[in-house]
């Protein structure tokens, strides 16, 4: 399992994010986390305190470098030919490491992840839902447009994801460019119908997805696509517009489209 933590993250929801895995029917048998600058006191102590219960190998970082290259010294310490991503203030469904041990057991597909449940306060009421195609097929068709997995459910093979260059330098979006340049090495892709991971959207989360930040990042990813992907350049420069379209609303309109259109109510 694979996790980043960074100065800013809340401590309470690290915590969760943590007893989550404890909880696991299956233990992971490796969780490398990555401190990605500096940490308080309080995200020391968890880690100190979880490190007595998990198998966490914690790799510091001397300033924050963000989440690409955090992940990527992550994909260069683990041991095991497998990564299971994980964020760190969402919470696993107690099935969620067995169910995907017994993917990699069927030895069908080279990256995979699930449904997500999506709540602000309590993990265990969550309100929407984000889902995504579950077949191959659906899976490339889909990421032409949107990103086709849900980054904190992923598990894939660690030696396809090294081989495609590791996570791009895309802030914000590293994950969508990962996937890309490994379904153009053929990797065999798919999604669980199931939920497996319940993700944190509150704290002002739509407020975050947004300015030109987030335009910049688009607009870097759609030239990744039309690198990567041979996507018509026409259309990449149509989505990147339509996007930072979005980014760029008020935050009031932004999370009335992220609830009503993105978004499905449970």
């Amino acid at each position: 399992m694979l996790m980043s933590v960074y100065g800013k993250d809340n401590p309470d929801h690290f915590q969760v994010a943590l007893e989550s895995i404890v909880k696991q029917t299956v233990l992971p048998s490796e969780i490398i986390l990555i401190a990605d600058g500096p940490l308080t006191d309080a995200l020391d102590s968890i880690i100190e305190e979880f490190s007595k219960k998990l198998p966490i190998f914690c790799h510091r970082l001397s300033k924050n470098q963000g989440l690409a290259v955090a992940l990527n010294y992550g994909l260069e310490l683990a041991t095991q030919p497998w990564i299971m991503r994980f964020d760190s203030d969402d919470y696993c469904h107690p099935d969620r490491v067995k169910e995907q041990i017994e993917t990699i057991v069927s030895n069908q597909f080279d990256i995979f992840g699930s449904q997500i449940a999506e709540f602000e306060w309590d993990p265990i009421k969550p309100t929407h839902c984000r889902r995504v195609p579950s077949s191959h097929e659906q899976i490339c068709k889909f990421a032409r447009k949107r990103n086709p997995f849900n980054h904190m459910t992923v598990c894939y093979k660690r030696s396809l994801a090294i081989e495609s260059g590791g996570y791009p330098l895309i802030p914000l979006m590293e994950d969508y460019a990962l996937w890309t340049l490994m379904l153009a090495r053929d990797a065999r892709a798919y999604n669980s119908p199931s939920i497996l991971v319940h993700a944190r959207v509150g704290n002002g989360m739509t407020k975050r997805r947004g300015g030109l930040k987030y335009v910049r990042s688009e607009m870097a990813l759609q030239k990744h696509l039309h690198t990567v992907s041979n996507k018509n350049l026409l259309h990449c420069l149509c989505d990147g517009i339509a996007r930072s379209f979005v980014f760029l609303s008020p935050d009031f309109l932004r999370k009335i489209m992220y609830r009503l259109i993105l978004r499905k109510k449970l």
